[in-house]
């Protein structure tokens, strides 16, 4: 059973990169500076090594994406502890930064359990990214060598994902080597065609493919785990086609979902394809208080 299912993993990739050769033929460049990096993170220290995590995929993706603008969103602030947004504004020039406090995560929030809103954060940055393309990132995510090679051609009608490798990591800098130990990897599978098993580590398309979708729905109040895919339904409502870059990589943790579905991820049916947001999604009716050079607060109205 496991060969056939590595055989069809094979296979599947494979697809992938037939495809990819057959469309990237053509297509006009597109500089690493054209696109914004969108990463959501909350100061809690998830996992027990966020900061250290987070740093490390920052360094990593940059690195490779030289020119390209980082948006941070730091979700449901805790006061009394240090803003990663601080440090990353030190290491990251040109780095954005948004801070949503907690009073503003309780007036949206419908679930107590639920500590983050991953998607009305990214919602947040699809409205104030100055970028053509839109690349949303998990915090404990790296591009493989293989996504470096191939993002410099993009169509905008088009989605693009990556096959899913989940690694452990030695707390050390992102190098090629933890791509390559392959007695490392903790679990991988490859996109399915609609790529509704992968965006939520990875997706990049259009910004104005996602301001036509709205972004993601504002009216899941008590969830995360199934949003990133129910996103790619209301994109694919336009007629977009999908793509596979390459790998990404993900640092495994003992919270990741891939190891359980639990309370901070919440539940929901999602019969609610097409919808759309009101005009001021994306929280772009909260006033912004700057509070360092690329640092800005949300208050509430």
């Amino acid at each position: 059973m496991h060969r056939i299912v590595r055989f069809r993993q094979f296979m599947n990739k494979l697809l992938w990169r037939i495809r990819l050769f057959l469309t990237h033929s053509g297509l006009a460049h597109v500089n690493s500076s054209h696109i914004s990096i969108v990463v959501v993170g909350r100061n809690d220290n998830y996992g027990g090594d966020f900061p250290e995590r987070l740093q490390a995929t920052i360094d990593w993706n940059l690195r490779h994406l030289p020119g390209a603008e980082l948006i941070y969103i730091e979700w449901n602030k805790i006061e009394e502890k240090e803003s990663d947004c601080l440090w990353i504004e030190k290491r990251y020039p040109g780095a954005k930064c948004y801070v949503v406090p907690g009073n503003i995560h309780k007036e949206i929030s419908t679930n107590p359990k639920m500590p983050v809103m991953e998607y009305f954060a990214k919602n947040i940055a699809m409205r104030r990214s100055s970028r053509e393309w839109i690349l949303m990132i998990n915090a404990d995510c790296f591009i493989g060598n293989d996504v470096i090679k191939n993002i410099g051609k993009l169509n905008r009608n088009y989605i693009y994902g990556t096959h899913y490798v989940s690694i452990k990591w030695d707390g050390k800098p992102i190098a090629d080597y933890h791509m390559q130990m392959k007695e490392n990897v903790v679990f991988g599978f490859a996109a399915d065609r609609s790529l509704l098993a992968v965006v939520g580590n990875f997706i990049l398309t259009h910004k104005q493919n996602w301001l036509n979708a709205t972004g993601y729905d504002e009216r899941l109040t008590n969830v995360r785990a199934g949003v990133d895919t129910n996103g790619v339904r209301q994109l694919l409502q336009q007629g977009l086609k999908t793509m596979v870059l390459g790998h990404h990589f993900h640092l495994d943790h003992p919270e990741s979902i891939i190891h359980g579905v639990n309370q901070t991820h919440g539940s929901n049916a999602f019969n609610n394809i097409p919808y759309r947001n009101p005009e001021n999604w994306g929280l772009v009716d909260y006033p912004l208080k700057q509070i360092s050079e690329r640092i800005w607060l949300l208050e509430k109205t």
